[in-house]
């Protein structure tokens, strides 16, 4: 009888071992799966972020152009109605009315029985800073610096700017360094550069 006891405690001592093995074995599967899954998402995640940095980046390049595109049509519908205006031989006149803070008033010519030099000038300015400041950009005329200019005549630089670019020139390598540590930062350096993380286009008149 306590060997029939014995044989039977050693049967199930064993059947408790195999079966805490079993079970050992188990939860250890469970854990490398685990794992397997936490690995996968940490690699899914890691993918799924760089593609949409590379998407932002696309995104932020397309607008970027497409602003680009809209400032030199800016530029060059400017450019013509400067040159439309054949009485006017002074870009100062122009450059004055670009300079103006406050809104520009413009002059019917077909009251006054056609308008001079001064008043197409101020019409064209008063227009043209409408439609920029409507689609977001910002006109402005410098004197451009001595370092792009030719043949020592004085050019003036017609400048579009957007976002927190003003359409200036900054005056002094202090006013560079203002810019840079302020909101909005100018177009153009004293070397006649543009400045860094600037927002611009500029051509230079004569």
């Amino acid at each position: 009888m306590n060997k029939l006891i014995s044989k039977l405690f050693d049967i199930s001592n064993g059947q408790l071992w195999m079966a805490t093995a079993l079970s050992l074995s188990q939860i250890q599967q469970q854990d490398l799966g685990l794992m397997e899954v936490l690995v996968a998402l940490l690699l899914f995640s890691s993918a799924a972020l760089g593609y949409a940095a590379i998407q932002t980046r696309a995104i932020s390049s397309t607008t970027d152009s497409a602003k680009r595109l809209q400032a030199v049509m800016l530029l060059n519908e400017t450019l013509e109605r400067i040159r439309a205006n054949s009485q006017s031989e002074d870009l100062a006149i122009y450059q004055a009315y670009f300079n103006v803070k406050e809104g520009l008033e413009s002059t019917n010519c077909l009251l006054e029985q056609g308008c001079n030099a001064a008043q197409v000038a101020r019409n064209d300015v008063s227009n043209l800073k409408s439609q920029a400041g409507s689609n977001g950009f910002n006109l402005g005329m410098v004197d451009c610096p001595t370092t792009i200019s030719i043949k020592s005549l004085q050019s003036k630089c017609l400048i579009v700017a957007w976002n927190q670019t003003l359409a200036g020139l900054a005056t002094s390598a202090y006013d560079n360094k203002n810019s840079v540590q302020s909101t909005s930062i100018k177009c153009l350096t004293t070397k006649g550069e543009y400045a860094k993380n600037a927002d611009c286009v500029f051509v230079e008149m004569y």
